[in-house]
């Protein structure tokens, strides 16, 4: 009797395990996050993709990579250093720089102290740096959260592996995602609810080589005059503070984070350059956190564009409210000076 109530107990425990299972197999084949297997390249060139975690895709695809490439000149930043595009800056610094863009969406100041010690740790020697910043991303000295935002296991030792996977594999099974999934791979269609709540994201060109996207929709569309939709342009009202002032952010650990990239440059004897991105919203970087940005690089080494000027003036140099075009960026690259 005793035998019987363990066989059922485990038959209904096996019935009722199957459909995770299943799901679970699936994850592991589909992988829609790629963040299970290996991957030469992370993009398929003019085909829409899942939204994808670009500090993960940029620590891996270094690692795929770098013993061919020997990189020895690094972008790092948010996704709004993602148009600074190293063939520009490499008529800059000259032919004997390797580049590698370096960045994650919604980069944190731990993010990119973590990057930058990776990179150190893998014994590449870091020549050239540039660091593109904000107010925002100098605010933040903790790990982000959610699939598009955690930290790669590999550049914190493994320390967040557990935490990590589950966070993709329940976004995986978040029913909004599994119904624009499903749909995607059913009718090869890119509908805009997709693309609303950032689960897909456009055909774009991809160079592996260097980590770098760029928007060739987007580029087209502005060229042929049809970009900015009533629509798009409803993003940019009402965004402009052009008399405002950041807040400080610099305090006690985000200063430490600071200190602590100023050294790794300094064991590499860097030729380096903070840049404080133009805005679209006007509002000026606080002139205490820049006195303090100045204090730690070196005045010649930072360079503030945030506020009002020609370029945050003009619409026309953004994609929408949070993220400027390359031409602004090569624009900026000439006024600094290496």
């Amino acid at each position: 009797m005793y035998n019987k109530e363990i066989y059922r107990f485990l038959r209904k425990l096996l019935i009722l395990s199957l459909p995770l299972g299943f799901v679970i197999v699936c994850y592991l084949l589909m992988d829609p996050f790629k963040v299970i297997w290996h991957y030469d390249s992370y993009y398929e060139n003019h085909i829409a993709h899942v939204g994808m975690n670009m500090d993960y895709v940029s620590t891996e695809n270094f690692i795929n990579k770098n013993p061919a490439q020997n990189y020895n000149a690094f972008i790092f930043g948010n996704s709004r250093s993602q148009y600074w595009q190293t063939e520009d800056w490499q008529r800059h610094i000259g032919n004997d720089a390797r580049c590698y863009h370096y960045y994650g969406n919604g980069e944190t100041l731990f993010g990119m102290m973590k990057n930058i010690k990776f990179v150190h740790s893998c014994g590449n020697s870091i020549d050239y740096a540039i660091f593109v910043v904000d107010a925002t991303l100098l605010s933040q000295t903790e790990a982000k959260h959610g699939h598009l935002f955690c930290t790669p296991p590999k550049v914190v030792h493994y320390r967040n592996f557990i935490n990590f996977h589950a966070t993709n594999f329940f976004a995986f099974l978040h029913p909004i995602f599994v119904l624009s999934y499903t749909d995607f791979r059913l009718n090869k269609t890119l509908r805009p609810y997709m693309l609303e709540r950032y689960l897909f994201e456009q055909p774009v060109v991809y160079n592996a080589d260097t980590n770098e996207v760029v928007d060739s929709l987007f580029n087209k569309a502005i060229a042929d005059g049809t970009f900015y939709t009533e629509k798009r342009m409803l993003r940019f009202q009402n965004m402009q503070q052009p008399d405002s002032i950041s807040s400080p952010v610099l305090h006690d650990k985000n200063i430490e984070m600071l200190h602590e990239i100023a050294h790794i440059l300094s064991m590499h004897h860097t030729r380096y350059k903070v840049v404080i991105s133009p805005l679209y919203d006007q509002i000026k970087f606080n002139p205490e956190d820049l006195q303090t940005l100045q204090n730690i690089f070196g005045q010649d080494n930072v360079y503030d564009f945030s506020g009002k000027s020609d370029i945050t003036s003009d619409y026309h140099n953004y994609y929408e409210e949070s993220h400027y075009r390359p031409e602004v960026a090569r624009k900026l690259m000439e006024e600094i000076k290496w």
